[in-house]
């Protein structure tokens, strides 16, 4: 019984961040102007029983900002000008227990594409749970520029 509690004991102590106490802020950068909706907001296709923000997406016109929340949050979503924005998505599924993240939206005009970045932070002791959709309000997006999406 003495070996079993040392054990126990060693094991706890020998962690280098066995509780995670604080929970730093979400953070923007780049061209990102908000964050848009919650956890609860997921781009879902219930026919095909697909998440459509898994590999990123991409919205541009009202329709299909309506269209890809239908099933989740149609009675309460922002109301979004088209004319002057874009909302990326990009789905993380790895969030453990006091998840922040970095959402970070840079334009390269000479490579003529966008690149959305979304760094989670958590601790590495917690459980992956669901994750979130990560939608953000960015300037319209060029005719002719490609989005590339990144996971770190």
């Amino acid at each position: 019984m003495k070996k079993l509690l040392f054990l126990s004991l060693l094991a706890l102590y020998a962690c280098d961040k066995p509780f995670c106490n604080e929970k730093p802020n979400d953070e923007i950068a780049g061209i990102v102007i908000k964050v848009i909706g919650d956890q609860t907001y997921s781009a879902y296709d219930p026919e095909r029983g697909e998440d459509l923000a898994r590999f990123g997406i991409h919205i541009t016109t009202d329709a299909q900002y309506r269209r890809v929340f239908a099933h989740c949050c149609a009675a309460r979503l922002d109301s979004l000008d088209f004319t002057q924005y874009d909302l990326l998505g990009l789905t993380t599924v790895n969030k453990g227990q006091h998840s922040t993240y970095l959402r970070n939206v840079q334009r390269d005009e000479s490579a003529k594409k966008v690149t959305y970045t979304v760094t989670e932070r958590y601790c590495k002791r917690s459980s992956p749970v669901e994750g979130q959709g990560n939608f953000v309000l960015v300037p319209k997006v060029p005719s002719g520029y490609s989005v590339e999406y990144v996971r770190k």
